[in-house]
């Protein structure tokens, strides 16, 4: 748990924001693989992605730019990193996870070098959720699966 923290945060502090991440091209929307976004991210990021973790492509659903991941690892440590633009005033960017009939706060995305980042352990039952939600305010903007 802590390593996949220190792999994450390692890779939050590298110079620079990453370019071009979350906006369309050839490569994004639904059709891209897990695999394809770990790599850009992974390259983007400066991080490395432990192949023991599931993984969630996290996409916009509003035809904004942005795009992230999320990993949860076997302890329930969830960590959702994304690019997407700065805020003003009082708008915060938030996570859930979200079930058929439940949603679990993750709480508000910090900003780093790299973009934003939460990570937080939940007791929740994993199989029980398998989509993970960013929002702006009360509106979703970036939805994917595990």
């Amino acid at each position: 748990m802590i390593g996949l923290a220190g792999l994450l945060l390692a890779g939050c502090f590298h110079k620079g924001k990453p370019e071009n991440l979350g906006k369309t091209g050839a490569n994004d929307g639904e059709g891209v693989s897990i695999e394809d976004r770990v790599s850009e991210l992974s390259k983007k990021f400066g991080i490395n992605v432990p192949d023991d973790v599931e993984k969630a492509a996290l996409n916009a659903v509003d035809g904004s730019a942005g795009s992230g991941l999320a990993t949860r690892d076997a302890k329930g440590l969830i960590t959702v990193i994304a690019n997407l633009p700065e805020v003003s005033g009082k708008d915060k960017y938030s996570a859930q996870l979200v079930s058929s009939d439940n949603k679990v706060s993750l709480g508000t995305l910090v900003v780093s070098k790299a973009g934003w980042m939460i990570e937080k352990t939940v007791n929740a039952d994993p199989a029980s959720y398998k989509t993970i939600e960013v929002l702006l305010g009360d509106k979703v903007i970036l939805r994917g699966n595990f």
